[in-house]
């Protein structure tokens, strides 16, 4: 099992599961996990220098998100294709374009006020060291406090599920190029929440998810599949995608993914 000498640096505690999740599909993504490649829970959990209890637990959501396949036992990572991103991309599309066009009409004036001078501060610290660090936090909330906006409880769980399946994506692409277009999105969406305009609000959020889709497929495959244009993403193709994936149905802790 050549691959385990790629991973050196332990994991962080924050959140042991959900960095073990992260951390697996970042090398899954970047291919240090090759497709096919077996992966033995106990030699992981050595390399990365945690218990295998939570290293069972990762494995376990990353079968049930498709990215390996877990037969008597054993894990096998599956092939992670451009269509099945842009899928998945779709799915969030779907629901963070409803959970803008809601917080639209919800959202109230203070913490409106709040985003608004968030987003100035991340302007007056342009060209400082720390500015791409801020910029992640501020997407991170900028994302949740949308989704708690939304006034659906389900609605606000089931995208923290899925910004934590698109983070390592982000971090793959977290440049400072891409950084600044996000913020440029955000940006467009935080005025469309200030005119409380449900339909500009959606409109801008979907096609920030398109962009930031668009910005993993060409980074990772040099463009392949596309996602949906920038109108938000029909039901019909998340849909199919959930459909794909089984029904599953799990519990685990869901902070937003940072730099999406």
């Amino acid at each position: 099992m050549d691959y385990l000498n790629h991973i050196t640096a332990p994991v962080s505690k924050r959140s042991l599961v959900d960095s073990l999740y992260e951390r697996l599909l970042e090398l899954i993504l970047q291919g240090r996990l090759p497709s096919g490649a077996e992966l033995n829970e106990v030699a992981l959990a050595r390399q990365l220098g945690v218990s295998r209890t939570p290293m069972h637990e990762a494995l376990v959501w990353l079968a049930a998100d498709g990215l390996i396949e877990r037969k008597g036992g054993r894990s096998q990572v599956t092939q992670l294709t451009p269509q099945a991103v842009a899928e998945i991309y779709d799915v969030r599309k779907l629901l963070e374009a409803t959970a803008a066009e809601r917080a639209a009409i919800r959202m109230d004036a203070a913490r409106l006020k709040e985003l608004r001078a968030a987003v100035q501060e991340l302007a007056a610290m342009e060209g400082h060291p720390d500015w791409p660090a801020r910029a992640i936090e501020f997407d991170i909330r900028f994302h949740d406090a949308i989704a708690g906006a939304s006034g659906s409880e389900r609605l606000h769980a089931e995208i923290g599920r899925c910004r934590l399946l698109v983070r390592a994506f982000c971090r793959i692409t977290g440049d400072n190029r891409n950084l600044h277009e996000s913020v440029k999105e955000h940006m467009k969406i935080l005025r469309a929440l200030e005119l409380h305009n449900p339909d500009g609000a959606r409109e801008a959020m979907g096609a920030h998810v398109d962009a930031r889709a668009s910005a993993v497929l060409q980074h990772v495959y040099g463009g392949g599949a596309t996602a949906s244009p920038a109108s938000p993403a029909s039901p019909a193709s998340a849909g199919r995608s959930a459909e794909r994936k089984g029904g599953r149905k799990r519990t685990r802790r869901t902070e937003p993914a940072a730099g999406a």
